[in-house]
């Protein structure tokens, strides 16, 4: 894991919640008094956390040099954002997805397009070789086959 860390996660999202989303076995919290409790699926949660970087990593690219060393914290909490929703849209069948849940991942998403389009920025020099600021528009062209002149005269 990249842009964050399985206890950043677990600061977001408390242990049994995150074995819950992650176990597919014992997807609910209440082990039946077995003699060992549901564990943490680290390659579900490393996947959930690659997606989330991948969804960064989309809107940077072009911008800054990837991967981003050291990480921006705000780059870091939006990473455990994603996951965090990663993680709970994996459970479909158990209903709806938190409010909260929804409501960060959407204002997570909004804040990565403002970064992409140079609205917000994340505290590191840019690449050199960015996208063109917002507002401006690059194109080449070829040289114009019918110029004025020719075209005063017809």
């Amino acid at each position: 894991m990249r842009y964050c860390t399985l206890a950043d996660l677990q600061l977001a999202i408390p242990l049994q919640t995150l074995i819950a989303l992650s176990n597919d076995a014992q997807p609910d919290l209440s082990y039946g008094g077995t003699s060992t409790p549901p564990q943490l699926v680290m390659e579900v949660i490393e996947d959930k956390v690659r997606q989330a970087e991948e969804v960064v990593d989309s809107h940077l690219r072009g911008r800054y040099t990837l991967p981003l060393l050291p990480v921006p914290t705000v780059i870091k909490d939006l990473t455990i954002k994603l996951a965090r929703h990663e993680l709970y849209a994996r459970r479909p069948e158990g209903g709806d997805l938190p409010d909260a849940v929804v409501r960060t991942y959407k204002a997570s998403m909004l804040m990565l397009e403002h970064i992409r389009d140079g609205k917000l920025t994340i505290g590191i020099p840019l690449t050199g070789e960015a996208a063109p600021e917002a507002g401006e528009m690059k194109a080449r062209t070829r040289v114009r086959r019918f110029n004025n002149n020719l075209l005063d005269r017809y």
